[in-house]
């Protein structure tokens, strides 16, 4: 994806090379999944005119299968492979410091004798916007959750405790030959007042029940999140809902093209009025390869792309979470485009209401 631009971006800041590297089975760097599609052990080297994957030989079939740039297979240790590479005596060499491990960055510096630059914010940049293939595969990633949602919400009755509704989730997406993007969270009655709620096998409490979920298809992301009510709401409950739903809407109408995102958050406090006060995470983030990526409602030295740009693709999640023991959580997937926001995800938001 987008390898030529990063290219550009290479000339223009007069790096040799970039290089990626995955070294552990469980945690991929998102930057060499999005330039190479390849998820394995290895390395990724990208000059101004070349991009070569170094693979070792137990997954070397593995990466000529999946990797969008030729491989080649590694015969020695890592970092001699790459400065292989990199023909320069003393090369410019760009990395992504938030990715790689201070024992690696050693032995790459004895290994080329470079100059090293974080390259982690021109790839976030060029990540922030997606490419025709990267829409279809979010908009296919958000179709598998929308179904396995509706399919938990539609069987929910069956199920005695929140980590039977989690479980449910994993083996649907699992059947599929899929991953979840994250940890399903399934927060019932006085849980639901956390956002980051850890799943229990306590039996399912009464009240608001908010069911966050996401899965992987071809490495990218979707997120959605529901909240339904166990048990037998009252005026107030119905109403705070609809003014949380509400809310969301408005703000799914404002992610157009060029608008900041630091200014839909504060929107969203805006229009939360009094609950403002129980709103207490960001009103959304971008995503593709990572659950969380640019662009952000709020700019910090990791994340600074804060503006909404065509084919963005973001969350909307406005949220409302009492000390009391309450909460509740709206959550969409939204591609910005030249015409407006699109919701890619589907799933009915009407409170559906499951009486014990």
């Amino acid at each position: 994806m987008k390898i030529k631009e990063f290219q550009k971006e290479l000339a223009k800041r007069k790096i040799d090379a970039a290089m990626f590297f995955n070294f552990d089975g469980d945690i991929t760097d998102p930057n060499m999944q999005y330039f190479s599609q390849y998820t394995g052990f290895g390395g990724l080297v990208i000059t101004q005119k070349k991009a070569l994957l170094i693979a070792p030989r137990a997954e070397y079939e593995r990466a000529r299968e999946t990797s969008k740039v030729k491989v080649k297979l590694a015969k020695g240790k890592m970092s001699d492979e790459m400065k292989k590479l990199v023909k320069k005596r003393h090369p410019r060499i760009g990395i992504d410091k938030n990715r790689i491990s201070l024992n690696f960055y050693k032995s790459l510096k004895t290994a080329t004798k470079a100059s090293f630059f974080d390259i982690s914010i021109p790839c976030m940049r060029l990540r922030a916007t997606k490419t025709k293939e990267e829409i279809e595969a979010i908009r296919k990633s958000c179709r598998i959750a929308d179904e396995i949602m509706h399919s938990t919400l539609w069987n929910f009755k069956r199920f005695k405790t929140e980590a039977e509704i989690a479980a449910f989730m994993i083996y649907e997406t699992n059947k599929l030959g899929l991953e979840t993007a994250f940890k399903p969270l399934v927060a019932s009655g006085s849980n639901a007042c956390q956002p980051h709620h850890q799943v229990t096998d306590m039996p399912l409490k009464k009240g608001f029940c908010v069911i966050d979920f996401g899965v992987k298809y071809n490495g990218y992301c979707s997120d959605i999140s529901r909240t339904l009510y166990i048990g037998e709401p009252s005026v107030q409950d119905i109403e705070l809902y609809h003014h949380v739903l509400d809310v969301q809407t408005k703000l799914i109408q404002q992610c157009t093209h060029g608008r900041s995102f630091v200014e839909i958050h504060a929107k969203a406090h805006e229009l939360l009025g009094k609950e403002a006060k129980y709103f207490n995470h960001l009103i959304g983030h971008g995503i593709g390869v990572e659950i969380h990526e640019s662009p952000n409602p709020k700019k910090t030295p990791r994340r600074p792309v804060t503006r909404l740009l065509e084919n963005s693709v973001i969350t909307i999640e406005p949220g409302v979470y009492r000390p009391n023991g309450m909460g509740i959580r709206i959550e969409d997937d939204v591609l910005v485009t030249k015409n407006g926001p699109e919701v890619l995800t589907k799933t009915g938001k009407n409170l559906l209401i499951i009486r014990r």
